[in-house]
């Protein structure tokens, strides 16, 4: 049975995920990928110290040696992991989850999450029934992350010249440790709200959607700031609001990543629910587009030589870092941004494309939906069909449904495109009804 669902390991702490089912993972990825030095690094989360504790344990029980970055959101990890050459890096995050959830995300050295390959590796090293313990035991000890990933993110732009005023929610993440002070160091006016780090998330759900984003964009249009930025529990996401006080579609923080690294050559990597806005924009740039699987858009990145790889409010730019990372992207974008009045309208403006995701507390089986599709949406002329990553239906309009199961939660995504707001309604009820109808009881969440 599967360990890894989209990214990492995750489940509700002490029910779903133990200590010890931790233990075990962090064994087998010790035992898998040999001696050597091992990142740790966890987010505000009240369970995230106690499973950091287990990984540096289980680690120097193996008798390799955990470097504890600390309290750091996930890209200054995985920044980390990279820096000290460490075999692995384990981020100890539920990321986006409520409170209740913990969760371990694994990086190689290169800070890339690992590959379906690597999870293999280690789910099969899980089931080896021998100790993997060691005699003489590894060393743990404290290394300092945050001020030179600070130090070598804000190395790579100059200081505005027309600073924004920028309000940046962090979620109450730790990324509130780390992006405030980035976007002020170069040069801008920087408004942080839900900075206290804390485990409950009282501010807002972690996830930043357009409903838990609601009080920050009435906050970003009433004082008239130039943009708002919105993380995740753990800083790899970023979601944007404009000076009008409304959350942008998810598909602009990719646009406006692609506008600001300016390629005119190469691929791009986005992910199946990616929106037609995504690829339309690096096709008028001249970039090759590549879909890729949710969660794992890196992955592709060496093979197709890929400039960029994206998915909805995230971004992996190879030429920083090969780790998904919501506060590179805050500081790419602002940058790009106060350079480029255009682009000033361009957020402010109306959207051509309408996009929606819903998340159902079912599981249905796809290949049923799949049965059924011609019988619910033959009518908006399907032009194609694709399995690549659950079951995504495109039309003849370019309007299109994608239906895939959670890799977190036990829930069955649903994700809808179109032009109008008509036929995304249309969309999202035929889609609703469909999984409705065909769900069956979930199961605990891993």
């Amino acid at each position: 049975m599967p360990v890894f669902g989209t990214a990492g390991v995750r489940g509700v702490f002490n029910s779903t995920q133990t200590p010890e089912q931790v233990d075990k993972l962090i064994e087998a990825s010790a035992f898998v990928f040999g001696r050597g030095r091992y990142g740790v690094g966890w987010d505000g989360r009240k369970s995230s110290m106690v499973m950091a504790r287990v990984v540096a344990a289980s680690v120097a029980g193996c008798g390799s040696d955990a470097i504890e970055f600390g309290l750091v959101p996930t890209p200054v990890l995985a920044f980390g992991t990279r820096e000290h050459d460490c075999q692995l890096g384990f981020s100890v995050t539920a990321s986006h989850n409520p409170a209740e959830f913990s969760g371990v995300k694994i990086f190689n050295r290169k800070g890339m999450e690992l590959s379906r390959e690597e999870e293999g590796r280690v789910e099969r090293g899980i089931v080896v029934e021998s100790s993997k313990s060691c005699a003489t035991a590894g060393l743990i000890e404290s290394r300092e992350a945050v001020l030179p990933y600070i130090k070598a993110l804000t190395a790579r732009f100059s200081k505005a010249e027309s600073p924004l005023r920028i309000v940046v929610d962090c979620a109450t993440g730790p990324a509130a440790l780390v992006t405030p002070s980035v976007l002020s160091a170069l040069g801008n006016k920087v408004v942080p709200i839900n900075t206290q780090v804390s485990w409950r998330f009282s501010a807002r759900h972690p996830e930043p959607t357009a409903e838990s984003l609601s009080e920050t964009a009435a906050f970003v249009g009433g004082i008239q700031a130039d943009l708002g930025l919105a993380h995740d529990g753990d800083g790899d996401r970023l979601v944007l609001i404009n000076s009008l006080g409304r959350v942008l579609p998810d598909y602009m923080t990719s646009v406006l990543a692609l506008e600001a690294i300016g390629k005119s050559s190469g691929s791009v990597i986005i992910s199946e629910n990616s929106s037609f806005a995504v690829e339309e924009a690096a096709m008028r740039m001249g970039l090759r587009v590549v879909r890729g699987r949710i969660g794992k858009t890196f992955a592709e990145i060496e093979h197709e030589g890929a400039v960029l790889a994206t998915e909805p409010t995230k971004i992996v730019d190879p030429s920083w870092g090969m780790w998904e990372d919501g506060i590179y992207c805050a500081a790419l974008i602002a940058d790009v941004v106060a350079k480029r009045p255009d682009l000033r309208k361009l957020i402010d403006s109306e959207f051509e494309w309408l996009y929606r995701q819903v998340n159902l507390p079912v599981l249905v089986d796809i290949g049923k939906i799949g049965e059924e599709i011609d019988e619910y949406f033959g009518k908006y002329r399907i032009l194609e069909r694709r399995s690549m990553d659950g079951l995504r239906v495109v039309f003849k309009d370019k309007s299109w449904v994608m239906f895939r199961p959670s890799g977190t939660e036990p829930k069955t995504r649903i994700y809808c495109e179109a032009r109008d707001e008509l036929r995304l309604s249309e969309l999202v009820e035929a889609a609703r009804t469909l999984v409705e109808r065909l769900a069956r009881p979930t199961i605990s969440a891993r």
